[in-house]
């Protein structure tokens, strides 16, 4: 069987503050929603459009992100795209999770480049 990758880059703006929780291991985990902005024509005309992303960060690139990041903040992510469900009412909702490997926070202080989160740590949470 040949390789495959499975890689996402994105660049954008966090939706809202992360909401960060411990597992039951006293791992860390974050999840933030991360804004990014198109532009595109349609019938000749200039349309723009928003997308969300659904990230999650683990262990200390969470508890990064849990100090620094709020809404607003301006992201460059990268990770694996990850798909899952729920069920809500009986219903079946897909899900799809980037799981953030690396990231750097690009609106630091003063405007200039901030610290790049920690590494490319394990992020399986059964680990």
């Amino acid at each position: 069987m040949g390789r495959s990758v499975n890689r996402v880059i994105l660049v954008g703006n966090a939706g809202a503050d992360p909401d960060v929780r411990r597992t039951s291991s006293g791992r860390t985990v974050a999840h933030l929603s991360l804004a990014t902005n198109r532009v595109f024509l349609r019938d000749g005309e200039e349309q723009r459009r928003t997308d969300w992303h659904r990230l999650t960060f683990w262990s200390g690139a969470a508890e990064t992100v849990e100090r620094f990041v709020h809404r607003g903040s301006r992201l460059y992510v990268e990770g694996r795209l990850e798909y899952g469900a729920y069920d809500r009412d009986g219903v079946s909702i897909p899900t799809a999770d980037v799981i953030v490997q690396e990231f750097v926070m690009l609106d630091g202080k003063n405007g200039s480049e901030a610290a790049t989160g920690p590494g490319a740590e394990r992020d399986d949470p059964l680990a």
